[in-house]
This record gives C-alpha cells, structure tokens and sequence, in this order.
C-alpha cells in the first residue's frame, strides 16, 4: 500500500469521525455536551480539581493531544482551571475512544459511555494500577452529574499477540470476560470515535504496515476473517448481558446469527461502513447501529421469521431513545435520527396507538414488562440454539476459558429457568416504577393456583363469587401465578410491585386476610432488598445459604381458636409446638422463602403435622455449608403468640444449625422434638435431616441432644472417595471432583442426586479433561435435552499443609474475590 492511499484512508476515517462527533453532540444535553468533550483532557491531565486526591505520580499524556475549543468551554462551565502543558518525555496513552451505541442510532437519553484507552506498551503493572484508580475516581465524578462513563484499559497488541506481554490485561470482564475477542474488535472497528490521540486503521485492508509509514495511525488488528470458534463463547457473553439490558442483547445476539448464518463468507458491518465512506456518503444511511438493524431485518426475512422480526423492531426503536408521538419541534430539528425513524415507523405499518404505547415505556406496569420481558427471552433463546447448532460443528474458542464458561452457564440458568419454586428478578428496562396501590389474588382450587391481578377487589354477592381459574370479573390478565400465597407476596415484593402502601385483597377472604398480607409485606421488604453482591468465587463453590425467611400461619391460623383463658394459663411457658391441654401445635403451614449465595430466590411450602419438620430437612444442608453471617428470619402471621412463635421458632432454628455445624463424616447427632402430642426424633448426619417418629411411652421427654455412631455403609466403588468431597456436593448440580497423582487422574463425579462415581484415566491432563467434559457437555445432543445452561462445576482436589483441600477449578484468588 502506498503513503498516499493510506493518507487517503486515513482521511475518509475521519471525515467520519468528524461527522460522529457532530452527531453524538446532537443529541445530548448542554451539561452533558461537556461531561463528554472533558472526557481526553482528564486522561491527558492529573488533573486534581475533579473529587478525589489524583496521584501526581499516575501517567498521564495523550499523543498528539490538542485542547479544543470545545474543551475550554467545557472547563469554563464545569468551573476546571486548564494546567499548563504536561512535561513528559512519553505519553501514557496512544489514543481515546469511545465505543458502543455513541453518536448512532442506539443511543439513547440513558446510555452508558464505554471508553477505550488505549495505553503505551511501556508502561508497568504498577503504572496501570495507578491509572485505574484515576479512571475509577473520573467515573465517580462522573456520576455525581448522572453521567455513567465506562473505563477500559487496552494494550496496542490486546487482539494480536497479547500472550507476550506481562502487562496486557483483559479488556474487562465486564466487558467481555475471555468469550469473545476478534467480534469485540469488530464491533469496536464498526463504532468507534476518536477523542483524542492516534487514527484507528479500521478499513478492511488495513495492515500493521500502515503504522510504519504513518506515526499517526494506531493498528489494532485483523477481523476481516473471524473465527467461528469464538461465535459461542460470544454468544454466551451476550445472553449475559442480556440479564440487565435484554432489548440490547437480542440485536447483539441476531447479530451473531446473521453472522454465523453466512460462514465462512460473512461480509462484516464494518466493511459495509467503509464502503459507505468510499462512495462518499456520510448521510443517515452511514450509522453502525441503522446498519446492524438493517442486516438483521434481511436475514429475518429471509427466514420468514415474522415474530422476531416485529420484536427485533421494537427494541431497536425502544433503544434509540426517539419518543415519534410526543417529539417537540426542537427535538425534531436537533435529533439528526428522527426523520429517518419516522419513515421505518410508516414502513412497518405501525399504528399510532403502538408509538404511544412504546413511548410510554417508562410507565410501563409489571404486566406489560413481564410480557415483554418474556418475548425477548424466548427469542433470546431462539438465537443460542441457532448458535450452538452452527459451534457445535466448530471447536470451543481456546480464548473461551471453560471455568468462565461455567460461570456465565450458571447465571444463566438461574434466569432462564422453568422451577417454579425460583422466584425470578423481573427486568424493569425502562420502567421507573413498577410499585402498585393495590394487589388482588384469586385462589383456584381446582388448579391449585394463587393468581395475582395489578386491582382493586370489591366484594361481592357470595353468591356471584368467581368459580373458574381465569378470573373472568377481572379486566386483566394475571400478572403472575405461584403454587402458594407467600410466593407471590415475595415476587411482588422483591420486584417492587408492593410497597409498604400496598393495598392487598384476596377473592372470597375478608380483612383479616388483607391485614396478613399486608403485614408480610412490610416484614419482607427491608430482608428482599437489601442483599449482598454475588461474586466469582459463590459462583464457582457450592451455593449455600444467605438468607432464610421462615413464614408461619399464612393460610390456616389454630391461633385464633385459643380463648383468653387458655392464653393466660399457657402464654408464659408456652411450648407453641404442643400447646395447651390439648397438646395442639400452633403450626398450621410453613412457607421458606430463601436467597442462596448464587443470587437466587426460591420459595418452597409444606403442610400438614410434619411440616415444620419437612422445612428444617428442606433448609439444612445448605444451612451446614453457611457462615455464622446467614440471616435467618422468622414472620409469624398468627393473630396470637406471636411473640412466643418468633422466640421458640428461632432458637430450635439456630440449636438445628449449630448440630449441622457439629457432625462429621463419623457420627450422627439426634435432638428430640414434640409436635403436638407426637415425638418425633431429628437425625443430623454428614447427609443432612431425617426424622423419625418414636413411641412417646419410651421415650424420656427431654431436649437433651445424644450423640449416635453413624450406621455407615457405601458401595464398593466409593470406599476411595474423600470425605472432603462430601462437604461440597449438592443437590440438582453435577459435579467433577479432580485430584492429579503422576501418571493417573482421579475424577470423583457427585450426579445431579448426590450419586457418588470413582473414575481414573491414564495420561491425561486436568486441562485437557476440563475442556472435554465441558465440549461434550454443551455440544452433544443428548445432553441438551437437560435444563439449559445447567452446567457441571469442576473442583480440584489439592493438599495444602498437608490436608486434602476442595478448590474451584482455575480461577486465581483474586479473580474469585471479584464480583459478577
């Protein structure tokens, strides 16, 4: 290539660039206008006036950096004093970028700002420590103006040959983790807008060349031929993200579709963008987010795909912030976007009520957002399989690391999956409140369903009463329906629905009912939000237990039958499990809402004499895999005893915990329990609880706990297996327990009902297994009939100080301590 044609293509890149500039300014505010033009003279200076101490001794210099009109202004009005040149014999960074939906037709009133800063391959790991703690302290500042700027540091080799150098780091995992390389390259080729510093050679013929004849010209890379052994792992990274921001996620996702649809002959958006700038045509038509719509709308059609399709549409409107029906004529001189909208809206024949009804989108009710919300994760779905039928004729991406891999399975299938005990997180997208006056249930007994509607109950004629399991009285459809009442009060609660001012009804029951409901209520609120972050490490071990709310009485209540005076002769030293004379417990249901430590509520009910009993059994094993920090929570929704409840309930609670501390794989620990005139037995073992119910006559009513050998048998095939392992495995997650030892690998496999297996093979590596497992797992056929996404964990079996030690499978300490 010559000096002159690359002079050439440098210029048509920033003509565009220019004109990205010009538009990203178009649609922001004046406050925000210069947050975003300070952003290159923060990183080009220490500057100190921002909040926070800046040490003086963090690197900072941008080449070729050159205060713009647009900066003074932006210091003048956000009252920064402009330092004076920086004296430094090397700058720090190569360029500034910004990247993402910035100045294209995704960008939105709440967008984000993902910045590249792409360092010099100089500087050290201590140098780049220094500089994150700046960008952190920029960030912050940031959003003291509700302005949210993402920092990522990127090496000038990140997406060449990264591996040979010590100081070329991830470029976030936030951002990518390992799942996805060349496509992340791409998409930063497709969007990017030069802040500051050296010219991307983003055009398809580009080469590292282009960079020795011209020192101004940053080359980050090939990714005109994209691997298809990374479409997965990206893939996977997008449903991820999708957790939080779906409508983004399901373009990303078909996107990638598109892509893998036409392999090995896939013609990139960034080519389609260059060929724009080679015609000259820097119209509405050159945008990178207009062009990811357009090739998903081809390819959709194509399959005659009509459902997607009109999904597809909306989330690309929904994205772009443009509100058609309440547009003021300033914003529709100013939004260079809006004329281009208006004639796609006419296109696909969307009727004025649908505009509306999208633009009213910060108002949207759970109702709606549910339906929404479960459009879009079908299709995302629809997408991962079309995915996994094209990577499962590829390799995994040897970038995809598999113990991140299972990472990103595992919160996946907490979002996708069908348990009906999970009480799922509802994604608010654009909704500013979900909270609701009033809450109504219907109770269908044929069905055995509680139904909840989003209105007010008024009571009516007995016999008018609602016999069918669609609540015909109701206007609405239900927005959520659950196996129990507490399920429901814990959805609604935990989504935001109900509120402290909450009204609640429930067809056919009277006030006391309501008060109930409403007093569960206030009860869950302060324990449902407020809960601690999830990181690396709780997803790689076994979840155990963080939170455990124990709901008493909801649904029959024996307390309201007691008189006074039977209040007053027992109240004092009531035993509320064998009460009175009578020795009836004061238990009529038990429901266990719980929050374990990979971010999952469930909520799980039991009836009847044992029901106590059967939570305790539900609730201890992961309670023996707790710390002391575990919060265990008792409402009591009994008109009477309620304070005798709590007390009773929470010391044999907290007695059961400290019994499943103190077993081991050699004895077995049994406490004696009275429900109503019945003795019963509890056994806590290595295993967990069992009960058993034992003559009374025998017995000597105490609460004494005796100590048991443990009637220990196993199959021959387990006599090796480590008692360690034990401790580690649990219910419905299958597990490879691995232990190196010369030339054999033990591989202990716990299946998804504790079933222990001993295997060994000969010559093969814990790498090489992990990565077979885990191929064979996602790819082969007769795995995928399993829940989707529920991928095995892999625990390495290591002596340290001598003692045979449980540690998850190749994640750094450092790596486990942060969140995800």
């Amino acid at each position: 290539m010559t000096d002159k044609t690359a002079y050439y293509q440098k210029d048509l890149a920033e003509k565009l660039n220019n004109i990205r500039l010009t538009r990203v300014t178009n649609v922001l505010p004046d406050l925000q206008q210069h947050l975003f033009h300070i952003i290159p003279f923060l990183i080009h200076h220490n500057q100190i006036d921002v909040s926070g101490i800046i040490d003086p001794n963090t690197p900072c210099g941008v080449h070729g950096f050159d205060l713009s009109d647009a900066m003074i202004a932006a210091c003048d009005a956000l009252c920064l004093s402009v330092p004076s040149a920086i004296d430094s014999s090397v700058d720090a960074f190569e360029g500034i970028y910004a990247m993402g939906s910035t100045a294209s037709f995704g960008q939105n009133p709440q967008s984000d700002f993902d910045i590249w800063l792409v360092y010099n391959s100089k500087l050290t790991q201590a140098q780049l420590k220094l500089i994150e703690y700046k960008n952190k302290l920029i960030s912050d500042w940031f959003a003291g103006f509700e302005f949210e700027v993402n920092f990522y540091l990127v090496h000038p080799m990140q997406f060449r040959e990264c591996s040979a150098f010590d100081n070329c780091q991830p470029v976030g995992l936030e951002h990518s983790g390992s799942s996805q390389h060349w496509l992340l390259l791409e998409e930063f080729y497709r969007s990017h807008i030069r802040l500051a510093g050296k010219t991307v050679a983003w055009w398809p013929d580009a080469q590292s060349q282009d960079t020795q004849s011209n020192a101004n010209l940053l080359y980050l890379g090939n990714v005109n031929s994209l691997p298809a052994a990374e479409y997965f792992g990206a893939s996977l990274w997008q449903l991820y993200k999708g957790l939080n921001k779906p409508h983004k996620a399901l373009l990303k996702v078909l996107l990638l579709e598109t892509y893998a649809s036409e392999y090995p002959h896939t013609r990139l958006i960034t080519q389609q963008l260059w060929q724009y700038c080679l015609d000259q045509d820097f119209s509405v038509a050159n945008d990178a987010y207009l062009l990811l719509y357009q090739r998903i709308e081809t390819y959709l059609i194509a399959q005659g795909d009509d459902n997607r399709l009109e999904i597809v549409r909306r989330c690309f409107y929904l994205k772009s912030g443009i509100t058609l029906s309440s547009l003021s004529p300033t914003n529709s001189a100013t939004d260079w976007r809006v004329e281009k909208m208006a004639s796609l809206v006419k296109q696909w024949g969307w009727s004025h009520e649908l505009i509306t009804t999208l633009d009213n989108s910060p108002y949207w009710h759970a109702g709606q957002l549910k339906w929404f919300n479960q459009q879009l994760s079908e299709l995302l779905l629809v997408s991962y399989k079309n995915l996994l039928k094209f990577a499962s004729k590829q390799t995994l991406s040897e970038r995809m690391r598999v113990e991140e891999l299972g990472l990103l399975a595992r919160k996946l299938h907490t979002y996708f999956s069908d348990d009906d005990h999970l009480i799922q997180p509802l994604n608010r997208l654009w909704s500013l409140s979900t909270a609701e006056k009033s809450l109504t249930i219907f109770h269908c007994k044929q069905a055995s369903r509680f139904y909840l509607y989003r209105q007010t109950y008024v009571e009516q004629d007995p016999s008018q009463a609602v016999t069918d399991n669609q609540g015909h009285e109701f206007d609405n459809h239900p927005i959520h329906e659950a196996d129990n009442i507490c399920s429901l009060v814990a959805w609604s609660v935990l989504n935001g629905l109900a509120t402290t001012d909450t009204k609640w009804f429930q067809v056919g029951r009277g006030k006391r009912r309501t008060d109930k409901l409403s007093y569960l209520t206030r009860k869950l609120i302060p324990i449902m939000h407020n809960v601690p972050t999830v990181y690396k490490r709780d997803l790689c071990e076994p979840w155990c237990y963080q939170k455990i709310v124990l709901i008493t009485n909801m649904d029959k209540d024996p307390t309201t039958q007691l008189n006074e005076q039977e209040l007053m002769l027992e109240h004092i030293n009531a035993n509320i499990l064998s009460f009175g004379q009578k020795k009836i417990s004061m238990l009529s249901s038990v429901a266990v809402v719980c929050l374990n430590s990979w971010g999952e509520w469930q909520s799980h009910r039991f009836n009847g004499n044992t029901a106590l009993l059967e939570a305790i059994s539900f609730i201890i094993l992961g309670l023996k895999r707790s710390n002391d920090q575990v919060d265990l929570s008792i409402i009591s929704c009994s008109s009477k005893l309620k304070q005798p409840i709590f007390n009773q309930l929470k010391t044999l609670l907290l007695r059961c915990y400290g019994l499943m501390k103190k077993v081991n794989q050699s004895n077995t620990l049994m406490h004696p329990i009275i429900m109503g005139d019945q003795q019963y037995s509890m056994y806590f073992n290595a295993l967990g609880m069992m009960y058993r119910k034992t003559d009374v006559v025998a017995q000597v009513r105490n609460d004494h706990t005796h100590e048991l050998p443990l009637p220990y048998t196993v199959d021959d095939t387990n006599v090796n297996v480590p008692s360690v392992i034990r401790k580690f495995i649990v219910m419905d997650a299958k597990q490879y327990f691995v232990r190196q030892r010369k030339q054999v690998l033990d591989v202990f496999i716990a299946d998804e009902k504790n079933q222990l297996e001993h295997l060994q093979y000969q010559h093969t590596s814990i790498n090489d297994f992990v990565a077979k497992e885990s191929h064979l797992y996602v790819f082969d056929e007769q795995k995928q009939h399993r829940p989707v996404f529920n991928m095995p964990q892999f625990f390495q079996l290591v002596h340290i100080e001598g003692k045979l030690t449980v540690m998850p499978f190749g994640l750094s300490v450092d790596e486990m301590g942060s969140a995800f």
